[in-house]
């Protein structure tokens, strides 16, 4: 170990984002968009971005199509600096794609989900993975060939002293199983938002679903959106209210606030003070279009934080 910080494992797709939309779009009627981004996407890739921009050693473990997405991934993850040797290009699929109608208050999204269904567990280096000290995966439900090895790789991945974070994400299927509870004892970090803790943990209100997934899981982190983040650990609840932003663009603010709360927890933070870097990675990227590029550098972070508390 301690060639890389982090190793991300997961899915490589690009995001072409409509923002500043009049409404919800209707069969037959065409509305305008005030703008277009076309950038860097997909959970476990925006993550990995927003850790390497935050100054952590990055590496990333992956599949993408030999195709036009592909070599725009790839040239993402070399721009941001994010190691992509283990990126495979595979000319047998193609890259997907995501397209995400932003509001304000939430954001609708269409995905082709192309190559990132076809990576499996026995093609991720794990001596590769293991020269981090930290592997965080995100969207198992949408990863349909790597779940079923991921609970292997989760067993020898921490018998080889790495600690591991999951983000679930949501099911489109809305099962919420496909093995995910075999990930569980694995698992130093589970983050969740409301729905997916609520669906995960089978209870109809968000705090029961955590402590039921903590008696599981280590760490549970609830990211709330507007009103914050709680985490649970070892019984015992840590909360911060957020930062009020205009939100410009909510894609990938999930993903940002998970890079926020990694670098406190591999920095050896306290828990609250982990919520608020997570909160604001997620504050920042709300209100900048697109899922990564919000922030530069750790010191940017330090004085939105530092601007908002003082104020």
């Amino acid at each position: 170990m301690g060639s890389l910080d982090v190793v991300a494992v997961g899915e490589l797709n690009p995001d072409l984002i409509l923002d500043g939309l009049p409404g919800l779009p209707r069969l037959g009627q065409e509305i305008l968009a005030r703008r277009c981004t076309f950038t860097l996407g997909s959970s476990t890739a925006l993550c990995a971005a927003n850790l390497a921009a935050l100054g952590l050693r990055v590496g990333f473990v992956g599949k993408v199509g030999d195709d036009l997405f592909g070599d725009f991934i790839l040239r993402s993850l070399h721009e941001r600096c994010i190691d992509a040797s283990r990126v495979i290009r595979d000319p047998a699929v193609r890259t997907g794609v995501t397209v995400s109608l932003a509001y304000p208050q939430d954001r609708a999204m269409v995905t082709f989900l192309g190559a990132m269904t076809c990576l499996r567990a026995k093609e991720v280096d794990v001596d590769y993975v293991c020269q981090a000290r930290h592997l965080h995966v995100s969207s198992p439900f949408l990863q349909q060939a790597l779940r079923p090895g991921c609970a292997a790789l989760f067993r020898v991945v921490k018998e080889r002293g790495l600690t591991i974070s999951l983000d679930s994400g949501w099911d489109p299927n809305e099962e919420w199983d496909g093995g995910i509870e075999r990930l569980y004892p694995w698992l130093d970090v589970l983050f969740v938002n409301e729905g997916e803790v609520m669906a995960l943990g089978q209870k109809a209100e968000w705090r029961r679903a955590a402590v039921d997934l903590a008696g599981r899981v280590s760490t549970v982190v609830v990211k709330r959106g507007r009103e914050g983040a709680s985490a649970i650990q070892s019984g015992t609840w840590f909360e911060h209210p957020g930062f009020a932003v205009e939100v410009v663009d909510p894609t990938g603010a999930g993903d940002a606030f998970n890079a926020g709360f990694l670098l406190g927890r591999l920095s050896g933070w306290p828990v609250r003070t982990c919520l608020t870097w997570g909160n604001a990675c997620g504050a920042m990227t709300a209100a900048h279009p697109g899922g990564s590029d919000a922030f530069t550098d750790r010191a940017a972070v330090e004085e939105f934080i530092r601007s908002r508390e003082e104020s």
